[in-house]
């Protein structure tokens, strides 16, 4: 993914996260404002309730309804004060030290009359509409008050789990890196080994020959396709992170020749008794004609990849590996198919993550990077097909034609 696309989806997560909270905060405001209409509207009938009483003297029997029905209900606080704000008449849901003079009781909870008004506007108590007789001033419940700060809670709350979480991916992302980087030397490594290795042999063997014997021309023409191969490995890692130029290919050819170098490099295991313990056969079943736009040496590398893999997973005295290439529509269909010892279920979904392995000398890479050049470079698949633990492993690449 580039830098630009990466971008794009932080951006987005961003917008939906602001998003997200801003509902979050609009939802619970608007819970809070209806709670806060609620108790309004119950301070209100209170009041009303007690202007009622005092303009109908025949009502004297009322009060009990207001205090049994109305009072009872109130959940927040609230303070009835005389017309002047000089003393208190009624007060509920109040914490207020009861040691307390009633002087300097009837101070306090005047003071939070008025600090009352500040937030809610008194509700006048009047008789005949023009002579006041009390002041009703009432607050937020508690349960307002929680309603309002559960928003900031919560977001202090996402606030730390995101950092927390990104910490925790920054120190895995760099785990990663890091193992990347370690895998990817210990990746060229390998990849030199078998052309240096094989260098080798045959310069033993040049050495051990006579110059004119008919074997002198074999072995140079083996020992300069190590050399080309050498030269194919330092041009593979010179093109991943850069754009691979894409050129049609006949690609029964290149898993041909792929298959051809390592079939004569494969090491054969012979038993005390002189005889072969165990060989491993490549067949390859491709129509002579079929054409994808390729980059011949970055494929080659996936081959090399999966054909090494097979050949760590074959346990059997008679190995086979075998490439079909069948063509589906607008589709190129590769399947690599071993007889080996299989991939066990819980491993199946990590079999393409960088620096998992199953070998004990594993590193991890060689899937992780076929998959992204098949994916990312050529636009395909690269998928676990089938795999059967003690009977194999089949893996399918699909190219667009």
């Amino acid at each position: 993914m580039n830098k630009l696309g990466s971008l794009n989806i932080k951006i987005a997560l961003l917008a939906g996260g602001v998003i997200i909270a801003l509902l979050i905060l609009l939802f619970t405001q608007n819970l809070a404002d209806r709670v806060q209409i609620r108790e309004t509207q119950i301070a209100t009938l209170y009041a009303k309730s007690l202007e009622y009483i005092a303009n109908d003297e025949s009502s004297s029997g009322e009060y009990g309804f207001i205090f049994n029905e109305i009072i009872t209900q109130i959940d927040f606080p609230i303070i009835a004060t005389d017309k002047d704000y000089k003393s208190v008449n009624f007060y509920r849901n109040i914490d207020i030290d009861t040691t307390l003079t009633p002087q300097k009781k009837n101070e306090n909870l005047l003071q939070l009359a008025k600090e009352m008004t500040e937030v809610n506007p008194p509700i006048k108590v009047a008789y005949r509409d023009s002579v006041v007789l009390n002041w009703v001033h009432y607050g937020q419940s508690s349960l307002v008050t929680q309603l309002k700060a559960l928003p900031y809670i919560e977001f202090l709350i996402g606030g730390i789990f995101i950092l927390l979480g990104y910490i925790g991916f920054s120190y895995i992302k760099k785990h990663e890196q890091s193992s990347i980087w370690v895998g990817l030397s210990k990746e060229t490594a390998h990849q030199l080994g078998t052309p240096i290795s094989s260098l080798m042999g045959w310069l033993e063997l040049l050495k051990s020959m006579e110059q004119g014997s008919d074997e002198y021309p074999k072995v140079l023409n083996e020992t300069e396709k190590d050399l080309d191969k050498l030269k194919k490995i330092a041009g593979r890692f010179s093109k991943i992170g850069s754009q691979a130029k894409l050129e049609e290919e006949n690609i029964g050819s290149v898993i041909t020749n792929v298959c051809d170098y390592f079939e004569k490099r494969i090491p054969s295991l012979v038993g005390r008794d002189g005889k072969v313990t165990k060989k491993v056969n490549i067949s390859i079943d491709c129509a002579e004609n079929i054409h994808v736009r390729i980059n011949k040496d970055l494929f080659e590398w996936v081959v090399e990849n999966l054909l090494k893999n097979a050949l760590d997973a074959i346990d059997k005295p008679l190995g086979e590996i075998s490439f079909r290439v069948s063509e589906k529509g607008k589709e190129v269909i590769i399947d690599v198919t071993d007889n080996g010892k299989g991939i066990e279920l819980k491993n199946k979904k990590d079999i393409f993550r960088p620096g998992f392995s199953t070998k004990r000398r594993g590193w991890g890479l060689g899937l992780s990077l076929s998959k992204r050049i098949i994916e990312d470079y050529h636009k395909g698949k690269l998928t676990l097909h089938d795999s059967t633990i003690e009977q194999g492993t089949s893996f399918r690449i699909r190219l667009n034609k």
